[in-house]
């Protein structure tokens, strides 16, 4: 599983479902996961405002060890983002 090592709490990602990281995670690699779909079937993660969208193609984007663009996330998922302080954690690992 490809979890970063400083994952120090297990934040809920998705508050519609209250679905945390490390299921979302956990998801994404045990299925080899690789679009917000199947990630909303595996684990309903995103199934609700798709507020959360942004940070499930972030970790997808991390198992695959893809570069990540921060600003085509933003640009792709941005919209949708009702709850805005928690990407401030994730992003800030990437700059």
């Amino acid at each position: 599983m490809n979890l970063p090592p400083t994952i120090k709490t297990d934040d809920i990602i998705c508050q519609c479902h209250r679905v945390t990281e490390s299921t979302i995670r956990n998801a994404i690699a045990t299925g080899r996961l690789d679009d917000i779909g199947s990630v909303t079937e595996a684990c309903e993660a995103g199934g609700g405002c798709h507020s959360c969208h942004i940070l499930i193609q972030l970790f997808i984007d991390q198992h695959q060890e893809k570069p990540i663009s921060v600003e085509e996330l933003v640009h792709d998922h941005a919209q949708k983002v009702k709850k805005k302080g928690i990407l401030t954690r994730f992003f800030k690992k990437l700059r």
